[in-house]
């Protein structure tokens, strides 16, 4: 099956209900819906949890590497985020 969808940018309305369709479309024909593919959610706990985990691993890896760094470089970030991201990604929960 092959549909065509007009996405007009001046209608807002209509951009909602096309997201709509095509989310409900996806969900259909490939078993899960676009949107859910971006959505990650966490609660107030495993947030706080997060942070803390971030924390001692960045003061970890300053310990460990060189004690004259201090941990704020988006290295340290991009590692955490990362890891966070992939487990959430698959519907996981982190820690």
């Amino acid at each position: 099956m092959k549909m065509v969808i007009v996405f007009d940018t001046d209608d807002r309305n209509g951009m909602v209900n096309t997201i709509k369709i095509v989310d409900n479309l996806a969900y259909e024909y490939m078993g899960r819906g676009v949107q859910e593919a971006h959505n990650r959610t966490f609660g107030k706990i495993e947030f706080i949890k997060m942070l803390r985990i971030f924390a001692q691993t960045v003061k970890a890896e300053v310990e460990a590497e060189d004690p004259e760094r201090d941990g704020q470089g988006l290295r340290f970030a991009k590692a955490f985020y990362e890891k966070v991201w992939e487990r959430k990604k698959h519907g996981g929960s982190y820690p």
